[in-house]
């Protein structure tokens, strides 16, 4: 998948809820945040800036650098080619 400008994301910040099974702890209905791609690294590719646009910081702090990898967002839908 090629990420590009003008992209959709969203990622999972945490969990209303989890369950247990053993030792291990998943989390299930989480809550996300969303965001438009604003540019992509031209030394990593798995590098974003995002706008985020429903973080509840000071208007400063809305732009976010996200790793698909570490992060693992997902596109929502594709931007227009800018």
């Amino acid at each position: 998948m090629t990420l590009k400008r003008g992209d959709l994301v969203r990622w999972a910040t945490d969990h209303n809820v989890y369950e247990a099974s053993g030792d291990v702890l998943r989390g299930i209905s989480p809550n996300y945040k969303y965001g438009i791609i604003m540019d992509v690294s031209e030394i990593d590719a798995n590098f974003v800036m995002v706008l985020c646009y429903n973080c509840n910081k000071k208007k400063e702090d809305k732009l976010m650098r996200l790793n698909i990898i570490h992060d693992d967002f997902e596109v929502l839908s594709g931007g227009s080619d800018v």
